[in-house]
């Protein structure tokens, strides 16, 4: 009896509230508003530089890759491989790297029915400019040069060695180089230089230490714009 005298009491007290609805206030969204912003303004220019950085060293690798590819079959297959780089000496956008094996005549050009050995594309090519280091007295190797040819590039040997300058234009003599750099505002920046030894066939890649004329393997030299 007690009890129920207790539960009834317990029900009397109760009191019903109108029900609450749940959400931000217009203050506490302007919060979260300001917070994205300041977090987006701070990580979307760290991610734009990453992205350039990625997007640079990967052209890089990518033709690292196709030297090593053009090499490794003229010593396998027992016969020249071209690899071409360029269509001339000037500044310019290329879309790949682009290499065969010359089986119909050794004149430096892709014959028809000469086996093509790989196409590497270089990605978001409209950003970045390639010129033959001719000024700084590394020219590349121009293919079929005596017939008026124009393109740039490597000729490798079933020895494993390779024609890369023009200035030489000797089997395992010389080096040829080419920049690789984006173009803006009228001036170079994040400039990587990439020599080819001839004699072992070889890469180096080295990075302009910007305001010098000095190059460093260290690829921490970075500009952005």
């Amino acid at each position: 009896m007690l009890e129920m005298m207790q539960c009834r009491d317990q029900r009397r007290r109760v009191r019903v509230t109108p029900g609450r609805q749940t959400g931000f206030t217009l203050i506490e969204s302007m919060v979260v508003i300001a917070i994205i912003g300041i977090v987006a303004a701070i990580s979307i220019p760290s991610l734009q530089r990453a992205r350039m950085r990625a997007s640079m060293l990967e052209v890089v690798r990518t033709f690292e890759t196709a030297t090593a590819v053009a090499r490794i079959n003229a010593i396998k297959r027992s016969t020249n491989v071209c690899l071409r780089i360029l269509d001339t000496g000037d500044p310019q956008q290329i879309t790949s790297f682009r290499a065969w094996i010359e089986t119909v005549a050794e004149n430096e050009i892709e014959d028809a029915g000469e086996p093509l050995i790989g196409v590497w594309q270089v990605r978001r090519a409209n950003e970045w400019t390639f010129e033959d280091v001719t000024a700084a007295g590394f020219p590349l190797y121009v293919l079929d040069k005596g017939a008026g040819g124009t393109d740039r590039g490597i000729v490798y040997l079933p020895s494993g060695m390779a024609l890369t300058s023009d200035t030489t234009r000797q089997p395992g003599v010389g080096q040829g180089a080419f920049d690789y750099f984006i173009w803006q505002d009228g001036r170079r920046w994040n400039t990587f230089r990439i020599t080819i030894f001839a004699g072992a066939g070889t890469v180096q890649v080295q990075m302009n230490i910007p305001g010098t004329s000095n190059w460093d393997s260290n690829f921490a030299y970075w500009e952005y714009y």
